[in-house]
């Protein structure tokens, strides 16, 4: 191995917004905890998700402020990526991954879903639909893309073939989700689908946070 081949991400700036990556699951995963603890009767097993901040809910204005810093710190963390991962020649991925975080601000903020996520109700209920579900779909595709892009390079072999089955598996569990939709298994679908992608968030920004990532 040459010296070359042994070059980790030095540069501040990437380390940084890879840490955002982070913060961005933690923000999920401490609003979906405070969500379904202050909403009566919610079931993480049957409810969705977004019926934390359903109109109306219990604890909307918490779980919208927690919502709010989770999509929001996405983007810096995708902006960490692309950094990285365009010197690998991998630049539409990251760039997918920080359109779903805008996506998701603009949702948390302008669109919350109907009581129950009932759709067609009323028209900012139904665009919070039609906007999170493409929204997961961004993210999955993003993730398929640095897969793929990388899956020829030596030195990220092990992380496209992980990053890969991240967005294969993330996508079974997304049509099977949507197939559920219905059904007292959603919540407990979209949770193993959501986290099944912040795993990824989490273990990439804490690689690129900790500089042993490699450079190109």
């Amino acid at each position: 191995m040459t010296g070359s081949d042994r070059q980790t991400v030095r540069a501040p700036s990437i380390r940084a917004l890879g840490a955002f990556g982070v913060l961005s699951a933690a923000f999920f995963l401490v609003a979906d905890v405070v969500g379904a603890s202050l909403t009566p009767d919610y079931s993480m097993r049957s409810d969705a998700i977004s019926e934390l901040v359903e109109k109306g809910a219990p604890a909307k204005a918490e779980v919208d402020l927690l919502l709010l810093a989770y999509h929001a710190l996405v983007i810096p963390f995708a902006l960490g990526l692309r950094a990285w991962l365009g010197a690998w020649g991998v630049r539409l991925g990251p760039g997918l991954i920080g359109l779903a975080g805008a996506a998701g601000v603009v949702l948390t903020l302008f669109f919350p879903c109907d009581p129950g996520c009932e759709p067609f109700v009323t028209l900012s209920g139904t665009l919070h639909i039609f906007i999170a579900v493409p929204m997961g779909f961004a993210i999955l595709a993003g993730l398929a893309l640095i897969g793929l892009g990388l899956r020829r390079r030596d030195r990220m072999a092990r992380f496209a073939i992980y990053t890969t089955v991240t967005a294969i598996t993330g996508l079974v569990l997304a049509v099977t989700t949507v197939a559920f939709a219905e059904t007292d298994l959603v919540g407990v679908l979209e949770r193993l689908l959501t986290f099944g992608y912040l795993q990824w968030y989490v273990f990439t920004g804490a690689w690129l946070a900790s500089g042993r990532a490699p450079a190109a």
